[in-house]
C-alpha cells in the first residue's frame, strides 16, 4: 500500500479560493491530497478512469476522465478542471474512498 502521509492535505471546500489553491498546487506539480465530504460519492469504471485496484485503493487513475466522473456524479464541475491541470501537469491521481480522499501525485 503506498504511502499518502507526508503530502500535503486540504479539506474540500467548493470555493474560488480552494480550486485555485488546488490548481496552483497541481500546476508547480506538487502532489495533493483533498479530503472531500462525508457524502461525496468515489463511484468510478477503472476501465474507463485506467485506474488499478490495490488493497482499498484506486491506484494511477487517469485526472481527466476520473475527476470528470466525480464532477458529474457529485455536481462539482470544479473537479472537472482540476482534472484537466492535473492532466496538462502530468499527474495522476489515486482515490482511498474508505478514508475520501482523493490523492494527486506524480
Amino acid at each position: 500500500m503506498r504511502d499518502h502521509s507526508n503530502i500535503p492535505k486540504l479539506d474540500w471546500q467548493d470555493d474560488k479560493a480552494t480550486v485555485a489553491r488546488i490548481k496552483s498546487q497541481i500546476m508547480r506539480e506538487e502532489p495533493v491530497v483533498l479530503i472531500m465530504t462525508d457524502d461525496f460519492k468515489f463511484d468510478l469504471d477503472l476501465e474507463t478512469c485506467g485506474c488499478r485496484q490495490e488493497s482499498d485503493l484506486l491506484i494511477d487513475c487517469e485526472p481527466g476522465s476520473a475527476l470528470s466522473m466525480l464532477a458529474k456524479l457529485n455536481a462539482i464541475p470544479a473537479l472537472d478542471d482540476i482534472g484537466s491541470a492535473a492532466k496538462v501537469a502530468g499527474l495522476v491521481i489515486d482515490i482511498d474512498s474508505n478514508q475520501k480522499q482523493i490523492i494527486i501525485h506524480d
